[in-house]
């Protein structure tokens, strides 16, 4: 822009100037052939009949007018009457001598010369030189030359200036922006542009903080489905459209395990509805916890009793290594946190653990309308079995999770037996896993 308006500038400035020196040189021009014109006509009579006296007077009357500075006469004979200086070369003034035409010649020290002849019946009695002072014009020319920079100095610094002020109207918004969309892919939703602009930039605003608006609700949603759901489903199914959301689940090999709180119905009757929700909540954030920490996903909470899976939605080669070490750990947990709240005299209760693995169906079960994420099969079903009859504190499991371990030689158990349980025709080599020393493994912190 500023380029554009300073060659603007230039294109407009410089006709003016140049018609204003035109005007000051065609004045000079003007005055000095006028003046030489009116010596000559005086000079007829005193130039003809010689009379130098008169011709004197004329050269002091003439010298009176405004920048003169040299009066000449000089007749046919090459007779020179006026000032002594300054004088045009002597050359020029002879060959000027036979001239019918008023002429002019610039000087070299500031003088313009103007010459006209002295004419009578068209005889040339002699030539008339006037010198005028050209500082005045050069002064003028000068002064015009400087007010047009200057003019054009002041306009392109206003130009600037407001090229300045309109690229920070224009940025400032940009980089708002920008700013914005910073906050927003930092996860920092609540970020608003808060500007009072008008015409684009307002419709650029209000767009923008709608979609940070619906962006914010989008994450509240998610963090509110994923307290009933775990985060592992909620992100299998969150960007699935509704037509993905079918009720045919798939065959996954995957570890099921069940902890139940002892004695819940004693517990429930001994205290009240308050302290018995705080109680399960306190004992189902230990056992979430725990599931979270070996890659787990909390199936359900049913009544007293959590449900937890290893190795869906999300794959996992380890997924029986890490349903037992889970179970371990939730072993040791809570005994640790019974223990602490026998010495401060709070409510406590005691837990048992049922473990099996295999092949289950997992995915959506229930109506359109409602749908929740779980898995069936004889594994689920055993696992819930054997919790069933696990002895208070212990993981029951059977045998047949056990071989698919890797490694088994650090396996401690006690009290194997054969058991039949509801549901299956044939009697489960089950056992109670004492404590286990596997090759440790990276799970989620």
């Amino acid at each position: 822009m500023t380029v554009l308006v300073f060659t603007a500038g230039i294109l407009v400035s410089y006709p003016l100037v140049y018609r204003q020196l035109s005007m000051l040189n065609e004045q000079l021009a003007m005055l000095g052939q006028s003046l030489a014109v009116q010596a000559a006509n005086n000079a007829v009579e005193p130039m003809f009949v010689g009379d130098d006296f008169v011709l004197q007077r004329l050269v002091k009357s003439m010298k009176e007018q405004p920048n003169v500075v040299s009066v000449l006469f000089i007749n046919r004979d090459n007779n020179i009457i006026g000032t002594s200086s300054p004088r045009p070369p002597v050359d020029i003034l002879t060959d000027e001598l036979q001239s019918f035409e008023p002429g002019t010649i610039p000087d070299n020290n500031e003088l313009q010369w103007f010459h006209a002849p002295v004419l009578f019946n068209d005889v040339v009695a002699g030539t008339v030189w006037i010198g005028l002072d050209k500082s005045s014009l050069l002064t003028n020319r000068r002064l015009v030359v400087s007010s047009a920079i200057v003019a054009l100095t002041i306009l392109m610094g206003g130009v600037m200036w407001l090229s300045i002020r309109l690229s920070h109207y224009l940025s400032q918004p940009i980089n708002e922006l920008i700013e914005a969309a910073k906050a927003i892919n930092s996860g920092n939703y609540q970020y608003r542009i808060t500007n009072s602009r008008s015409g684009e930039f307002a419709k650029v605003k209000e767009a923008f903080n709608n979609m940070a608006e619906s962006l914010e609700q989008k994450l509240t949603l998610e963090k509110n489905i994923s307290r009933f759901v775990s985060t592992q489903v909620a992100a299998n199914y969150m960007n699935r459209n509704e037509s993905e959301l079918t009720l045919q689940g798939e065959r996954v090999e995957a570890s099921i395990l069940f902890v139940d709180l002892v004695a819940y119905t004693q517990f429930s009757e001994r205290y009240t509805p308050e302290i018995v929700a705080e109680v399960l909540n306190l004992y189902f954030s230990e056992f979430a916890a725990a599931c979270h920490r070996f890659n787990g996903n909390v199936d359900k909470f049913i009544g007293d009793c959590a449900m937890l899976v290893f190795g869906c939605p999300a794959s996992d080669d380890d997924h029986n290594r890490h349903a037992l070490e889970c179970a371990l750990y939730i072993r040791d947990r809570i005994c640790e946190l019974n223990q602490q709240r026998k010495a401060i005299g709070a409510p406590w209760m005691d837990i048992r653990i049922g473990l099996a693995g295999g092949i289950v169906l997992a995915g959506l079960l229930g109506s359109p309308e409602r749908l929740t994420y779980s898995v069936v099969g004889e594994a689920a079903n055993l696992a819930a079995r054997l919790c069933d009859r696990a002895p208070r504190g212990t993981i029951l499991t059977d045998r047949t999770f056990l071989d698919s371990l890797a490694e088994q030689p650090n396996i401690k158990t006690y009290n194997t037996q054969r058991i039949t349980v509801k549901g299956f025709s044939q009697p489960i080599d089950a056992m109670i896993v004492d404590q286990w020393a596997p090759t440790p493994l990276k799970h989620s912190p």
